[in-house]
């Protein structure tokens, strides 16, 4: 977890002196350090943080599938140990289910996908906007480009904004065809 806040650490120090370093009125700096800084270090904390708990719970899911089976095989002629295999089996059996519940349910792994676009999406553009290349080429200085950059960066939060909306009414129209499947059964 340090590495990941080193790294995070790191983006701040490293953007934020070349933001200050740009020929830029202090306002521009300030709105580029409030918004378009802030936003990719958040985007990558919580990238960080979705990843982690997919990996934790797909891995749970699949050591623990392989693993119940192996036990649910395993015969022994000691009626206690059999017992003891018996709940042992049981209580991962059930882990595991709960690991793919809440896999499932927070989608994790499809957030992590979301916000590492829109980080690296950012943060791409931010490297444009200091080289004045890609679609900043044409301008002659970073005055110019601001209102470019600015505009792009809210594109690329809006975006990310709706597809996380779009998850989220995709989430209920499933959990509302669940429950009138369940109600017609």
């Amino acid at each position: 977890m340090a590495k990941k806040n080193a790294y995070r650490e790191y983006l701040k120090q490293e953007f934020t002196e070349l933001i200050d370093s740009l020929e830029l009125p202090d306002l521009n700096k300030r709105f580029m350090k409030s918004r378009w800084l802030d936003q990719l270090l958040w985007l990558e904390g919580k990238a960080e943080g979705a990843s982690k708990w997919s990996t934790r719970l797909r891995l749970t899911t699949i050591v623990g599938g392989v693993v119940i089976p192996a036990l649910v095989s395993l015969n022994f002629n000691d009626n206690q140990l059999g017992k003891r295999i018996g709940w042992v089996t049981f209580g991962l059996s059930q882990v595991v289910a709960i690991s793919a519940a809440v896999e499932e349910y927070f989608h994790f792994g499809d957030k992590y996908t979301q916000y590492r676009q829109t980080a690296e999406c950012l943060k791409s553009d931010g490297w444009k906007f200091f080289q004045l290349g890609g679609a900043y080429q044409e301008y002659p200085n970073h005055m110019e480009a601001y209102s470019t950059f600015a505009f792009r960066v809210e594109q690329f939060l809006q975006e990310d904004v709706q597809s996380f909306v779009e998850l989220a009414k995709e989430k209920a129209n499933s959990d509302k065809q669940q429950q009138e499947n369940q109600k017609t059964d």
